[in-house]
């Protein structure tokens, strides 16, 4: 089975480690915590105020545990605009490829969603990686009545047999849209590996 490698920015994307931390390079959560925070006021030349790497560390900590309790996808990132704004996220799935490609891609790019507000804005979406797929943007009502903007990215690697999938959403229109860019750009860094050998 293939597996996704991530070309990302650490300048502004933090990949959230899921499971036990015996074979990782921080001890526990909080030394992982404290050192991605400090990547991230370094690398955008802001002070390592103990404050704010306290509230950074706490916020990264907070996200990663909620995402894997969630144990919706095999990967998700973290991405910040800037230290001091809240983050955005995205998630990765990616498995065996199963029935037609242009019906599991439109699955998988949520183009026929029961749940969206209005008719889901589809495009292709090409990546030097994983070829031609679909990236669609959608809008759902949450429980709260509250309204959401979900982005969706569908891929099939026909000559590796995966399909895979990535997902964006906030209640935030704004941010979403504006980071919409930054998204696209990540999914396009997305690429399957078959072993070591290729990273």
């Amino acid at each position: 089975m293939s597996w996704v490698h991530v070309d990302f920015d650490d300048l502004y994307w933090v990949p959230l480690p899921w499971g036990a931390w015996d074979e990782r390079p921080w001890d526990d959560e909080k030394d992982w915590a404290e050192s991605k925070a400090v990547v991230l006021l370094t690398y955008h030349d802001l002070p390592l105020k103990r404050k704010e790497l306290k509230r950074l560390s706490t916020l990264l900590a907070a996200r990663r545990q909620v995402f894997e309790e969630m144990n919706t996808s095999r990967e998700s990132y973290l991405y910040f605009a800037h230290p001091t704004e809240e983050p955005l996220d995205i998630h990765l799935w990616y498995g065996p490829a199963e029935g037609d490609r242009d019906v599991a891609l439109r699955k998988y790019a949520r183009v026929e969603s029961p749940d969206a507000m209005l008719p889901p804005q589809v495009e292709e979406f090409t990546t030097e990686a994983l070829g031609t797929g679909l990236h669609s943007r959608t809008h759902v009502q949450l429980d709260d009545n509250s309204v959401a903007m979900n982005l969706w990215y569908a891929f099939r690697d026909e000559k590796r047999g995966v399909d895979v999938i990535a997902f964006a959403s906030s209640d935030d229109l704004g941010r979403l849209s504006v980071a919409e860019p930054a998204f696209d750009a990540f999914v396009r860094s997305i690429r399957l590996v078959d072993d070591e050998s290729e990273l």
